[in-house]
């Protein structure tokens, strides 16, 4: 079932229920219009009334879809930009010599005094 949904929704183009709403919209204000057509007065104004509710309903959900895009979109946003700001902070962390010299004890810098005097010795710079 799974694998047929995403079938369907590849067809689709995107969202199968954006598809369907993209056909159903023309499809209901034909219906509208063509139920309108017969109807005066007071029955027009219910068959209108109905219609409006209708729609009203419909675009709400289409509201409602679209605050949950945009609420995943901005939880992937503050997922990126908290990862960002953990390395960020892990990088300011593992630059204070106290953290250093805890996890790289043996860590030096350079070549000592002994094996540059070495070096000079063996190239006879001296």
């Amino acid at each position: 079932m799974v694998a047929e949904a995403a079938d369907l929704k590849r067809a689709a183009g995107g969202s199968i229920t954006d598809a369907v709403a993209d056909w159903l919209a023309p499809q209901y204000l034909l219906a509208a219009k063509e139920k309108l057509s017969g109807a005066e007065g007071a029955r027009r104004w219910e068959i209108l009334r109905a219609f409006v509710q209708d729609w009203a309903m419909l675009r709400r959900g289409e509201h409602s879809a679209a605050r949950l895009q945009l609420d995943r979109e901005e939880l992937d946003w503050q997922r990126a930009n908290s990862q960002s700001q953990k390395e960020k902070e892990f990088r300011e962390w593992i630059k204070r010599p106290e953290i250093r010299k805890e996890f790289f004890p043996d860590l030096t810098r350079g070549i000592s005094k002994e094996t540059i005097e070495k070096i000079e010795r063996e190239l006879r710079l001296l």
